[in-house]
């Protein structure tokens, strides 16, 4: 089970790719980055890579056959790699264009500088975050970003097809259409070990709860295969605030046990940045007070597309019609 950032996209109407060779480097972005306004043109923007591009690079070389967290990072294994279990993740992309790529650097870089500025004035310093921004790889591409539907999931190999139409079925159930969404906050969370954490934006709801509607249909699918679902509680769930009590109760259907519907907004979130120490309570709320409208406006672009990456390879299960403008058109949940 290699650490990698999680994947990307395909040809809109083909999901199914495998790794092949490494991408090459795009434009990078300066150390500290000006902000620019949204509708500034430059002229020398490149157009964005197609979707599909980025299922083919979802997965990194692996550097070694054993939890070596030096090659990572310092970022430890969460679950021993296992022969014949398939790592497997369940999520919804966004692929920052090359102006909101910019703009989230500002957005991290006045992290960082906010919070030098408020240890400086301090007469007792307080150790501050060594935060790593998850945008680019280590050649300087441009990585998609996501928001997870399920935990890392240990597929066996004989189970990835059945995991697979599993999850497309009930995803055809609830009929979600595509949708655009936005960001109401930034905040640090952190993983169930609380060994890393993570510096995101928290997501608004959207205006038909989209986001919970695909949550549910993704933990059915789960549950029906015998995992545990996202956001329901328990050992292994997160990265969310507070694990210590379920937000949930179970009900019977069908013979399974599946986790009643409840609201999940408030963990919906999209990773920027990660560190390995706990940021101080007074780094949390200072961070939790910054008007990030000054600095990420909701994106362009909409959720068309449920992905699950099993392994090293990334399926696509596309949501149709792609709504025009936010809150217009869609279509009926269609495969990809």
């Amino acid at each position: 089970m290699s650490l990698v950032e999680y994947p990307d996209s395909d040809s809109d109407n083909d999901g199914e790719r495998s790794a092949a060779t490494s991408p090459q480097p795009v434009q990078t972005v300066p150390k500290n980055p000006v902000k620019r306004k949204r509708t500034e043109n430059t002229g020398d923007d490149l157009p964005p890579l197609p979707s599909a591009f980025h299922d083919l690079y979802s997965t990194n070389a692996r550097l070694s056959t054993s939890d070596d967290p030096s090659l990572h990072g310092g970022r430890k294994r969460a679950v021993p790699h296992v022969e014949g279990n398939w790592p497997s993740h369940v999520f919804l992309e966004w692929i920052p264009s090359q102006a909101e790529c910019l703009d989230l650097h500002s957005l991290i870089h006045h992290v960082k500088d906010l919070l030098n500025r408020q240890n400086e004035a301090r007469t007792k310093k307080v150790p501050i975050p060594d935060i790593t921004p998850s945008l680019q790889s280590e050649l300087g591409a441009t990585l998609p970003l996501h928001v997870s539907l399920s935990r890392t999931l240990q597929i066996k190999t004989e189970n990835r097809e059945s995991f697979l139409e599993t999850l497309r079925s009930s995803l055809r159930r609830v009929a979600v259409r595509a949708f655009h969404f936005g960001f109401n906050g930034l905040k640090w969370v952190p993983n169930f070990e609380r060994n890393r954490w993570f510096l995101v934006l928290a997501i608004n709801k959207p205006e038909h709860d989209e986001l919970n509607r695909v949550l549910n249909a993704c933990n059915d699918a789960a549950e029906d295969c015998g995992h545990l679902g996202l956001y329901t509680g328990g050992q292994g769930d997160g990265p969310m605030q507070d694990n210590s009590t379920s937000n949930t109760s179970e009900r019977r259907k069908g013979g399974q046990t599946k986790s009643e519907k409840a609201d999940h907004s408030e963990y919906f979130h999209v990773s920027i940045a990660w560190n390995l120490t706990e940021p101080d309570p007074e780094w949390i709320s200072l961070v939790q007070n910054i008007d990030i409208s000054k600095y990420i406006q909701p994106p362009q672009e909409s959720f068309d597309a449920v992905k699950a990456r099993v392994g090293n390879v990334v399926h696509n299960i596309a949501l149709t019609n792609k709504r025009s403008g936010p809150g217009k058109g869609g279509g009926l949940l269609g495969l990809g």
